[in-house]
């Protein structure tokens, strides 16, 4: 794909779209709206390459913004910006809009320029299965505010509704011709996870009956799972990565690391795992390079039970060195600081609480692991979980060193 790149900015503030317009009308084509709504009606009718989207705005929050657009245009790469960090906006940009990043209010403008960088590189390195959407020939004017239909959620002011197109500088301003907007896929429902096989259990995991009767269960049904929609993924592509890596691969040679000092979390992530693959409980960081070094690891499952600043730089420098590891983070509250950094830094698949059961576990385990093999065998999609370098104290670089060495199979120094 060449050409300009196209970006979405979506914010109930006339003044923050107006910085936007004169920051960077000269590179990208811009499209500016005031409403949730409308930008799902200009991303179905327009090729965006970026949605950048702020979170408090009356009628559709960013995150809801963020997340339909992950299931409208998976190919979009999602950005909050916003100037009010609550917890649950946070968790739901890992668990619903899989952002890209997650930026704060007031941010300043090379960050953004570079991020948007990025981001429209990110966006159009994943391999084209699907045909894109065609882009309007030769359009006429400036498209005009859009009124909102009964359908739309109605603003919680009396301002007009703002919707802008605005090209890089020196092309005419345009308004797209509306061709009817593509249907969004059908999603067949979720097969039940049948979980069969043998996990490997630490010598203190409890059997249980949950386990033991699924034993001679048929694992077909990873073959039939195509409803897990990845960010960068149509439910297409899914399939077609499933049976990819079902008879070349197989999904049960991908390894799960449980590191974790809580028996309880153990148990119950041990539980959770398909028992058609091998799960690897770690206590140190040392168990935990060592299984991802011999284990053939695709997913990381912790807890912050242990010193979050180290894990969190761990997870940094994991998703650097090996992007195909996908991770899941399990704790017992909200930290808004944390998830942000576990976002920019670490692009980690799920943020979820304890306590959690089996059952919800093993679906995101599931998810991972399609994730893990989707980018092992795609690896020009790795760009799109692309980190920020975190920051380096001695400290955590002695141990970070450490323990890549050890991942890497070096001994330690």
């Amino acid at each position: 794909m060449t050409g300009k790149g196209r970006i979405l900015f979506v914010d109930d503030e006339r003044r923050v779209l107006n910085a936007m317009r004169g920051l960077f009308r000269r590179d990208y084509e811009l499209f500016l709206t005031s409403e949730g709504a409308d930008a799902i009606r200009i991303a179905t009718e327009n090729d965006i390459d970026v949605i950048v989207a702020d979170q408090r705005m009356p009628g559709m929050t960013g995150i809801e913004v963020l997340a339909e657009m992950k299931a409208r245009s998976p190919r979009t790469v999602r950005i909050l910006l916003t100037g009010y960090a609550d917890p649950t906006a946070v968790e739901g940009s890992i668990n619903l809009g899989e952002v890209f990043r997650f930026l704060s209010k007031p941010c300043p403008p090379q960050m953004l320029r570079e991020t948007l960088s990025l981001a429209i590189s990110a966006s159009r390195t994943r391999p084209e299965t699907t045909a894109p959407v065609p882009r309007p020939p030769q359009p006429e004017t400036l498209a005009q505010p859009v009124a909102a239909t009964p359908q739309q959620p109605q603003r919680e002011t009396s301002t007009p509704a703002l919707s802008e197109r605005i090209l890089p500088a020196g092309q005419p301003q345009t308004r797209p011709a509306r061709p009817e907007p593509p249907q969004p896929a059908l999603v067949p429902p979720v097969a039940a996870a049948n979980d069969t096989g043998n996990v490997s259990k630490p010598p203190s995991a409890p059997t249980t009956p949950d386990v033991d009767s699924r034993a001679d269960e048929s694992s077909s049904h990873w073959q039939t799972v195509t409803n897990v929609v990845m960010s960068e993924d149509t439910v297409k592509e899914t399939s077609e990565c499933l049976a990819l890596t079902s008879s070349n691969l197989g999904l049960k040679d991908v390894s799960v690391v449980i590191f974790t000092v809580d028996s309880e979390f153990a148990a119950t992530a041990i539980r959770a795992c398909s028992a058609d693959r091998n799960a690897v409980l770690a206590t140190t960081l040392v168990k935990v390079a060592q299984a991802i070094q011999h284990e053939n690891a695709g997913v990381l499952v912790t807890d912050f039970t242990t010193n979050k600043a180290i894990l969190q730089k761990i997870i940094a420098a994991l998703k650097k060195y090996m992007p195909e590891l996908v991770t899941i983070v399990v704790n017992n509250g909200r930290d808004t600081t944390d998830m942000i950094n576990l976002i920019n830094f670490g692009q980690v698949f799920r943020y979820v609480l304890k306590p959690i059961e089996p059952g919800q576990l093993r679906t995101e385990i599931n998810a991972a692991v399609i994730r893990h093999l989707y980018l092992l065998n795609n690896p020009e999609s790795v760009k799109r979980h692309e980190v920020t370098a975190a920051p380096k104290t001695a400290e955590s670089s002695s141990t970070v060193n450490d323990f890549l060495g050890r991942v890497r199979g070096q001994p330690p120094k």
